[in-house]
């Protein structure tokens, strides 16, 4: 008996690959009350119908209902906002952070220092305040003179 070659027990191994095992294209048969033919095609026109008007309705929702809304909202947050602004410039001193300008450091202004706030062990390049100071918000670290 002869032992069979390695190339034989590899091609044996293999799963077929010749067009032979499969000559027709698997389609199931459409399930029971599925459309075909003439009722198919009509159900498919239905549908794009159907999306056709859905589109224009939420076209039409977005351009005749949300612009409007959306223009009516900018404008009473603009009206709202510099109502706010003029009651902010009579009234300064009333909202908080809004405290006199620029704080500094001095005999006359003494802050209470905290050893945890504002550490700095090197120096920034700009200065010694943040790159985003604000004056009106923040306290001013440069020395005092």
């Amino acid at each position: 008996m002869q032992r069979p070659s390695a190339l034989r027990v590899v091609r044996s191994l293999r799963a077929p690959t010749r067009a032979s095992t499969r000559k027709y294209a698997m389609v199931p048969a459409p399930e029971p009350g599925f459309p075909t033919g003439e009722e198919f095609l009509s159900k498919k026109e239905a549908v794009k119908h159907h999306a056709a008007h859905t589109t224009s309705l939420w076209k039409n929702i977005s351009i005749f209902a949300c612009v409007p809304v959306i223009i009516g909202a900018g404008y009473y947050v603009y009206d709202l906002e510099q109502k706010h602004a003029a009651h902010k410039a009579e009234h300064p001193h009333e909202y908080i952070g809004s405290s006199p300008p620029t704080i500094r450091r001095s005999s006359t202004n003494p802050s209470k220092e905290y050893p945890y706030l504002n550490r700095r062990p090197r120096q920034f390049p700009w200065g010694p305040n943040s790159l985003f100071f604000n004056p009106h918000v923040q306290k001013d670290m440069t020395p005092a003179e």
